[in-house]
């Protein structure tokens, strides 16, 4: 093999065989071929990966007691002899699955199988031992946990004495899940006291019984008292001195815990709600053992069904104390029932009713009197059997049943209740059974309901494209509603309908959809479908005959399709947005006992509303895109059109003024001036057209930069001084800080033409102060700082400055097309820099706009 993945010692050892070699490598369970020394001989993948390929290649019957393992029994760690192998190899006998925890290669703490057995030679003689370890950690883990928390929970309902049970959910415990276990509970003085403390070691129970004075205190700030004020459960995968530390109330309390050598634990609150009834603490003391999350979540669940025994033992209690004074709560009791929302009853030992309510009477139909004495069999013959055996077996066990679900069929539409059954008792004189029954029917189907819309909602928002949004409705309906479902859309003439898209659940049906697709009904078809469309109101049709198929079907060859998917209750549903019927929804039931409902059609009606405003979404979303790409075209277009009668009008009025200035009169002057207006309002004109061509091409993508090196300190001296005579009509002074080179790649002019605008900003919101630019570099970018001294800018709208048209308010409004500050970031991110703003770091007044480009680097 090319690429051995285990350990062999192949050309010193008899085992050669390919095969053998081949079929290893593939086993899941680690194997091990050692030689009658113990010494290693084989070993596949799983062997390594669980102890290493180092360990094994050291390996030797001598060696033996250095791997790491422990019984699971007594946590006593395994002696070299006491291994599997050493005792095949010495007894000759098979050894088969011995549970061992180990500490495997790395640290990583497992549970395995082991087993060993003897091999031999053709001629008979001993050749050594095979060894095979299967990893059964998880599946040991989940078996702990779901043992404990079974276990746990028949003890917590087989007694309403939450003491007792929960002590012995404590010797519980220790059998599988933990060495010690620990039960603190709240006392009627607001303190803690420590109910149960049990070790599974019985040489260690009296060093834990030293435990028993020093339960946490609540109010302080330790592990356990947060826990317990918090109310969330807490999982400590390895206890350190520190945490010891945390926990000692006293050197004595400290000393007796390092003596337990405890290695993890878990720390869980009993409370419901906000009430709180104490804490139970789990610990392992096995150092091939640590606690994970997943042993807290089934820890987490036993505390929660331990604090409800709680509750439940209390509320008992306080029920048994209201049974001793019946003669004078007979009235309230009976006020209570007749008022209470739920179905209330009490049946005796007998099983006979002897109080039911008015809820209870309506549920089944049957008026109340005649409940009155009778058994459920008496009352609903068979229908009441399954409810007589569970009283009976309450009564039996005297074990609360809780929420048991129960399914009413009669009627036109099934019914869901919750039904807890109690055993009622007056001291130690068993009464009868209390029955709590309540309704849910609507309420799982509006959960239903919501998560299906939930389900929907997230589905169709996920893309603009409107195929892909039909499609993923398609496939919500036949998950969740229907066997098989069909969309017709209409076509861009409004009129003729494209079958667009089928569902099915079976492959079979799949077939035959595909043939139907074919037969969207066409433009004065007498159809269902068309008259749903023409109409605009959804149709159900609750059992399909053949008069229901006539109206289906466009001809033979369709009825034949439509036989063969053997629809039995169909929906049919438009698809309407904004006033406008954009197709339909088609959904059928194929079972013989499934048939749509009114409330089957409105959530079917809720999903079309959704999927058609998607749709209609998808459908404005592509022609504002459209019409985006148009205008920007347009734009584009315009603008380039506009340059070369704008550059003549320019010349021509520069050309004029020069001739004026040739012919000094009062008359040339005053026409110079006008002159000079208009060549201003020309550049003003130019300026701007060359923004919007700059727009278009943003837009249109077409903006292209010719990078290079450009070195900045050089280019920012050289633009102040181009632009000294603005900045001085401005009453502006430039202070530039860039006496160290910087050199980017960038496009020098469209840099230039950031800075301009970020100066001209300046000049106009900011004259009579100075402007300070700083060249710098901060890592592999380079920096261009542009300070200015102004009223600054709110931090809400430091973003809003760089969008497209967006403008200043006040004097300056009108003044600006909202265009510098937008085209100047975007050609700084075509760069793969980019443009902010922020305060001054100083604190001052005005703003900091910073340029972001990257470095230029010298080629290697």
């Amino acid at each position: 093999m090319s690429e051995p993945t285990g350990t062999f010692l192949g050309e010193s050892t008899p085992v050669r065989h390919e095969w053998l070699r081949t079929v290893l490598q593939l086993l899941p369970v680690g194997v091990i071929i050692v030689d009658t020394a113990g010494r290693l001989l084989a070993a596949n993948a799983a062997a390594s990966a669980l102890w290493g390929t180092r360990a094994l290649e050291e390996m030797g019957l001598e060696r033996y007691g250095l791997f790491e393992a422990y019984w699971p029994s007594n946590g006593r760690r395994l002696r070299g002899e006491e291994w599997a192998t050493a005792r095949t190899l010495r007894t000759r006998k098979t050894i088969s699955n011995e549970e061992v925890d180990i500490v495997a290669s790395g640290g990583a703490r497992r549970t395995i199988l082991n087993s060993s057995a003897p091999l031999y030679t053709e001629a008979g003689d001993m050749l050594g031992a095979v060894n095979v370890n299967v990893d059964i950690t998880e599946r040991k883990a989940t078996e702990r946990a779901e043992f404990f928390v079974s276990e746990a929970s028949r003890l917590l309902a087989e007694s309403l004495d939450w003491e007792t049970t929960l002590r012995a959910v404590a010797r519980l415990a220790t059998l599988e899940w933990a060495d010690y276990c620990m039960v603190d509970v709240l006392d009627t003085d607001g303190a803690l006291h420590r109910l149960a403390a049990t070790a599974k070691d019985p040489r260690k129970q009296a060093l834990l019984d030293q435990l028993m004075p020093f339960p946490p205190e609540s109010g302080t700030d330790t592990p356990l008292a947060r826990v317990f004020a918090q109310g969330r459960p807490v999982l400590v995968s390895d206890i350190s001195g520190e945490f010891l530390d945390l926990l000692a109330r006293s050197p004595e309390h400290r000393r007796v815990m390092e003596e337990l050598e405890p290695r993890s634990t878990m720390l869980l609150p009993l409370a419901v709600g906000e009430r709180r009834f104490g804490l139970i603490n789990l610990v392992s003391a096995s150092p091939a053992r640590r606690y994970t999350r997943r042993d807290l979540a089934y820890a987490t669940e036993f505390a929660r069904r331990a604090a409800l025994a709680v509750e439940s033992a209390r509320l008992y209690r306080e029920a048994r104390s209201a049974l001793r004074e019946r003669d004078a709560t007979a009235a309230l009791l009976e006020a209570f029932f007749a008022a209470s929302p739920v179905g209330m009853g009490f049946v005796n030992t007998s099983l006979r009713y002897m109080r039911v309510n008015s809820v209870v009477a309506e549920n089944n139909g049957i008026p109340l009197e005649k409940h009155l004495g009778r058994t459920p069999r008496e009352l609903m013959g068979e229908a009441g059997a399954p409810i007589e055996d569970l009283l009976g077996r309450v009564l039996a066990t005297e074990v609360a049943v809780m929420d048991d679900p129960v399914e009413y069929v009669a009627g036109p539409e099934p019914r869901t209740f919750l039904a807890t059954y109690f055993p009622v008792r007056s001291g130690m004189e068993l009464l009868g059974v209390g029955g709590i029954v309540r309704e849910v029917t609507e309420q799982r189907r509006m959960e239903k309901h919501l998560r299906f819309l939930t389900d929907a909602t997230t589905r169709l928002a996920t893309s603009l494209d409107w195929r892909t949004t039909v499609r993923n409705v398609a496939e919500l309906v036949v998950a969740q509603l229907a066997d098989y479902c069909l969309v017709d859309m209409l076509a861009e003439d409004g009129e003729h309908l494209e079958r667009v898209e089928r569902q099915a659940r079976e492959e079979v049906l799949q077939d035959q959809l595909e043939r139907s697709m074919a037969f969207a009904p066409p433009p004065g078809a007498n159809t269902t479908l068309r008259r749903v469309l023409e109409t605009g109101r959804s149709e159900l049709v609750a059992e399909v005959d053949d008069s229901a198929m006539q109206g289906f079907a466009l001809n033979d060859e369709h009825r034949d399709i439509l036989e063969k998917l053997k629809p039995r209750s169909v929906m049919i549903v438009p698809l309407m947005a904004r006033g406008r019927t954009l197709g339909l929804i088609s959904a059928a039931s194929c079972s013989p006992t499934r048939r749509f409902s009114t409330r089957d059609l409105a959530s079917l009606e809720d999903l079309a509303w959704r999927a058609a405003l998607a749709v209609d979404n998808a459908r404005l979303y592509r022609q504002a895109e459209q019409a985006v790409a148009a205008r920007d075209e347009f734009v584009a277009v315009a603008t380039h059109e506009l340059r070369t009668p704008l550059s003549a009008l320019h010349l021509q009025l520069a050309s004029l003024q020069r001739t004026l200035e040739k012919q000094p009169s009062e008359e040339a002057e005053r026409l110079g001036q006008g002159l000079a207006g208009a060549l201003r309002q020309a550049d003003r004109l130019t300026r701007l057209v060359a923004h919007l061509f700059d727009v278009a091409r943003l837009g249109t993508g077409q903006m292209a930069l010719e990078l290079g090196a450009v070195e900045l300190s050089s280019l920012v001296h050289g633009l102040v001084a181009r632009m000294e005579e603005a900045l001085a009509t401005a009453g502006c002074v430039a202070v530039v800080h860039a006496d160290a080179p910087v050199v980017a790649m960038a496009d020098r002019p469209r840099v230039e033409q950031v800075l301009m605008n970020l100066l001209t900003n300046a000049m106009k919101y900011a004259p009579g102060l100075p402007v300070e630019l700083h060249v710098e570099r901060d890592g592999d970018r380079a920096l261009i700082v542009v300070r200015d001294w102004g009223p600054g800018i709110p931090p809400e709208a430091r973003e809003h400055i760089f969008e497209r048209f967006a403008r200043a308010t006040g004097k300056h409004a009108r003044a600006s097309m909202g265009l510098g500050l937008y085209i100047s970031r975007q050609l700084a991110r075509a760069h793969g820099g980019d443009l902010s703003v922020e305060p001054p770091t100083d604190g001052g007044p005005g703003s900091r706009f910073v340029l972001h480009l990257p470095r230029w680097k010298k080629p290697s």
